[in-house]
């Protein structure tokens, strides 16, 4: 089965390769659920935000974390969708990316992804 981890109320299960139990895999696939999404790509708001502005980015793609990332093109496309979501958001040249690679460095679900961190946005076209 898997290792139990709380995290904020919410439980979540340790799987290594089963994508049907990966919670980032199920929000992929409720499209309600995204703000944003491309071929590649797909944010939606962190349930727990550390800012104003906290939307995860990840890849469509099973991809457990950084380390198990082997195609190039899935990576600059992750970078660029990124940008364009900070920029959707309102936050071009305003915000920071955070990606935590590992249990150990704190990451608590297996899916790759991306937080964009920001104040409030700078312009009135934002993402709700």
């Amino acid at each position: 089965m898997g290792t139990i981890f709380t995290f904020s109320h919410f439980i979540f299960r340790e799987y290594n390769t089963c994508m049907n139990d990966c919670l980032f895999c199920n929000v992929v696939a409720d499209s309600s659920r995204l703000i944003w999404e491309n071929d590649v790509a797909a944010a939606f708001n962190d349930i727990h935000p550390k800012s104003p502005v906290h939307i995860l980015v990840v890849p469509k793609k099973h991809i457990p974390m950084l380390d198990n990332l082997d195609d190039v093109q899935i990576g600059g496309q992750m970078l660029l969708a990124v940008r364009d979501v900070a920029e959707r958001a309102g936050v071009k040249g305003a915000y920071k990316v955070l990606l935590n690679n590992g249990r150990p460095a704190g990451q608590i679900i297996d899916h790759l992804h991306f937080h964009i961190m920001a104040e409030l946005p700078t312009h009135k076209n934002h993402l709700a």
